[in-house]
């Protein structure tokens, strides 16, 4: 896909409906149909080699799959469109004995200040929501300038044009759950983030982990590795 189609327009109040709605519906079975890609999100955060001191978001929590893999001394905030989604996410905090503060938001208009966090997680997100671009660069706005994103979502190769099958598949794919012809590059691009470690594929390649941060903050660690 085209990084012009990527940078789509905002999206429109039924989009964002529609969105929020099917993963109402999704929420109690989100759980079971998720579950391979467990290994993928636990992946991804172990490669961010985290403390426990750090500022964590996540942006789409769905029911909050990614706490499990988090330090629970963290600061931990988890924002989702759909309540039942957000409602399970206290719930599996509860259930973890987290302090996580998880809020009903839309992650293409983030609720916080600039430079609030040392990381954002998007997993499973971008090739979900109507902007991916938008929530791309909510993401860098609010992360601090040595912060990090992680990523964790299906793409096509980069400089590659999607196949017949998933240009066929991807209407009724993006109706039911999420985009199948997005290239992460694009995306970042447009929100000045730029992949700091190299990538790794998960699922047989349908799904890609990766880790991001502000360009400036690119060229800094690639001066410092060199």
């Amino acid at each position: 896909m085209s990084h012009d189609a990527q940078e789509s327009s905002a999206p429109t109040d039924l989009a964002r409906w529609w969105n929020r709605t099917r993963y109402q519906l999704y929420a109690p079975i989100y759980d079971w149909v998720a579950r391979p890609m467990e290994d993928g999100r636990r992946r991804a955060i172990e490669r961010l080699s985290l403390t426990g001191d750090e500022r964590i978001l996540i942006l789409g929590s769905g029911p909050g799959s990614d706490l499990e893999y988090l330090p629970a001394e963290a600061s931990i905030t988890a924002l989702d469109a759909a309540p039942a989604m957000v409602r399970r996410t206290r719930e599996r905090a509860e259930a973890l004995d987290m302090d996580v503060e998880a809020r009903v938001g839309d992650a293409q208009t983030v609720p916080f200040d600039d430079d609030a966090f040392d990381v954002v997680l998007l997993h499973l997100i971008l090739s979900v929501v109507p902007n991916p671009t938008a929530v791309a660069t909510e993401a860098a706005r609010v992360l601090t300038p040595e912060g990090r994103v992680s990523i964790y979502d299906k793409f096509i190769p980069e400089a590659t044009e999607p196949s017949f099958l998933r240009r066929a598949l991807n209407p009724v794919a993006r109706f039911l759950f999420s985009d199948l012809t997005y290239q992460l590059e694009p995306i970042l691009a447009h929100a000045d983030l730029g992949v700091v470690d190299p990538k790794e594929s998960a699922l047989g390649g349908l799904y890609t982990i990766a880790q991001a941060a502000r360009r400036e903050e690119k060229t800094v660690q690639r001066a410092n590795s060199s």
